[in-house]
């Protein structure tokens, strides 16, 4: 897959294009026979993402790290989870290296709601 080649190329540079460095990940995983476990994670992941600025943190979703733990092995072994589980979602966290001072500025909308 030229994506994942790309990305452990990019790894073997000193380049992290999975985790960007980042330097704590909140995994969010379940039960595999659990049919909320989705949802409720995805929730929770949110909340985390919300409340996170409050603290002078920055969050970004672990879309690719969520994606291997599908199907990458090694990766779950290194995780440790039971067999019974699975990861649903993660989320990187760490003090940002740069702070907006405001909104940037954006074109007035021009919509007519009927």
């Amino acid at each position: 897959d030229l994506m994942l080649e790309q990305v452990v190329t990019a790894w073997e540079q000193g380049k992290d294009k999975v985790l960007r460095h980042a330097p704590h990940l909140i995994v969010g995983y379940a039960p595999k026979d659990e049919r909320r476990a989705p949802a409720a994670i995805v929730t929770a992941i949110a909340y985390i993402e919300l409340a996170a600025p409050s603290l002078g943190l920055g969050t970004c979703w672990a879309g690719y790290f969520t994606g291997a733990c599908q199907f990458h092995e090694p990766l779950l072994k290194a995780l440790a989870l039971p067999a019974n589980q699975a990861v649903y979602g993660a989320v990187m966290l760490g003090y940002p290296k740069v702070k907006y001072q405001r909104i940037p500025l954006r074109k007035p909308l021009d919509m007519i709601w009927r």
